[in-house]
């Protein structure tokens, strides 16, 4: 609750409660919540404050995937035609985007008047597990996405991701121009009226943006863009592994934070944002608040005192106030961690460690499971992905051992990485406990290139981790990716035909991310 108080021609604002509101917005995955925004509201409310979280993503991608907004963007792809016919001559690239704009118009009564069923398919077990109706039903959502791809392009929404053409990291100014360009960006009507509405941002003292991935940046600086413009009274802070690795180019652009928000907190969030409310709530200085990033009379500060927490010590993550029912998959899954950082932290090609600082810390096997078995009962589920950047062969018997002992029936998802200690029966016990699907970062099937990735292991090894899963009955899932830097042609090959001969232990494979 707020109060404003004029007294002698000046506002003072003086709060009573800070209330605050942490967002995660698109573009990511729209199958389960992200981490960020759940730890971080779990760790404030613990220390008292007033804090309340919404996926932006979700809530996004259920709107784009409706039938009124698909109704809006067909009309959007008839003006955009008209204009283009009116035209006395056409380029290559506007004849191209006139026969894409031509098919998509021809198609979309049969999309729109079955896109709320086939994101029913996608949240039903029984539909969603009846191969016919899930691949009907993911080609209509993609077809969906693709209108709006046409209505608004060159930007392109998929699943998997949202690109612009724009480089935010490059170009402060070209970033500017997207986030107030209505013609190329879907975000702002999506924003301007329909999620910004759905929330009193007066009431609120401050609002934290979560941006994990390159595909969030532009949609994620167009929100903060809007609300500093529409609601000047909140404190608008980013915060993300993108502004670690970047900090230093921002200390020379304060049109960045003229433009987009008022701080940045880098690294770990949790203690830096307890730190920034009590600060705003004392009136203090910005200066004392560790990991964060600010303009102040005339020019970027950056704190420079990082703190960190001992993993062990956090609160498990709360999905309270997320739309648990919106997300595109049959079952609840909620996303949990076992460690925070990498045990191995070496990969070359790697900037996950830029989340939490080179840091490496995890759970008591107990407290693991403990939380496992406390989330499965409050959200009434027993599907859950393990977020870890890996996790260790040790802690995997580990928890897999006592989830055995208490007999907790849950299904699980895990990302690994191979390592020779993985024996058969560490699998075997793996499956018991739950574990159905695993991912693994092939990268490479080159020796010589795992060994320029620092990567810790060599191609036997991989085939050898590969086939003991497989004999548990466990689905596997290979990350790669081609053109390291001196990768030959032949070195490449050697991963192609990796994956060709063991198709039978590599049950799907998709690129590195």
């Amino acid at each position: 609750m707020s109060i404003w108080i004029e007294a002698s021609g000046w506002w003072c604002y003086h709060n009573y409660i800070m209330k605050s509101l942490l967002v995660f917005p698109a573009q990511w995955y729209p199958t389960q919540p992200y981490l960020s925004t759940p730890y971080l509201c779990s760790y404030l409310r613990e220390k008292n404050w007033d804090v309340t979280q919404r996926d932006f993503n979700m809530e996004s991608y259920d709107h784009f995937l409706s039938p009124n907004s698909l109704e809006k963007i067909v009309s959007k792809m008839e003006d955009r035609q008209t204009i283009l016919k009116s035209k006395k001559s056409f380029s290559f690239k506007e004849k191209s985007l006139m026969d894409v704009l031509a098919t998509g118009i021809k198609f979309a009564p049969t999309i729109i008047s079955e896109v709320n069923d086939a994101k029913q398919v996608m949240r039903t077990p029984e539909r969603f597990f009846d191969f016919k109706a899930y691949k009907q039903a993911d080609m209509i959502i993609k077809s969906a996405l693709k209108l709006v791809s046409d209505a608004f392009s060159p930007s392109i929404l998929t699943l998997s991701t949202f690109e612009s053409g724009v480089r935010a990291e490059e170009s402060t100014q070209r970033t500017t121009e997207f986030a107030r360009s209505s013609d190329v960006n879907p975000f702002i009507d999506l924003y301007e009226n329909v999620l910004l509405p759905s929330e009193s941002w007066e009431n609120y003292n401050l609002v934290g943006i979560s941006i994990v991935g390159i595909s969030q940046i532009l949609p994620g600086l167009t929100l903060a863009r809007m609300l500093k413009e529409k609601y000047p009274h909140l404190h608008i802070t980013l915060g993300g592994p993108i502004f670690s690795v970047n900090s230093k180019q921002l200390m020379g652009h304060p049109e960045f934070f003229q433009e987009f928000c008022d701080s940045i907190v880098t690294f770990e969030g949790e203690e830096p944002l307890h730190r920034l409310l009590t600060t705003l709530k004392n009136g203090s200085t910005l200066k004392n608040v560790p990991n964060l990033l600010f303009y102040e009379n005339g020019k970027i500060e950056h704190n420079k005192e990082r703190v960190e927490l001992r993993f062990e010590e956090m609160p498990p993550p709360t999905f309270d106030g997320l739309p648990m029912n919106l997300y595109l998959s049959p079952y609840p899954i909620l996303p949990v961690l076992q460690s925070r950082g990498c045990y191995w932290g070496k990969c070359t090609f790697c900037t996950h460690s830029f989340i939490y600082g080179h840091r490496y810390g995890k759970q008591r096997t107990e407290q693991m499971v403990d939380e496992l078995e406390n989330l499965a009962r409050k959200y009434k589920t027993k599907y859950f992905t393990f977020s870890d950047e890996a996790v260790s062969p040790h802690s995997l018997n580990d928890v897999s051992e006592e989830i055995i002992k208490r007999n907790v029936d849950i299904k699980s998802l895990a990302l690994l990485k191979f390592e020779k200690v993985m024996d058969q029966q560490l699998f075997d016990k793996m499956k018991q406990a739950g574990f159905i699907f695993l991912m693994y970062g092939l990268e490479s099937a080159n020796d010589r290139v795992l060994s320029l990735i620092d990567k810790g292991t060599d191609q036997k090894t991989e085939r050898e981790v590969l086939e003991k899963s497989h004999n548990a009955g466990i689905w596997n899932h290979s990350f790669m990716f081609f053109g390291f830097p001196t990768e030959t042609r032949d070195e490449a090959q050697d991963t192609i035909t990796f994956l060709e001969t063991n198709l039978h232990s590599i049950h799907s494979f998709g690129p590195g991310v």
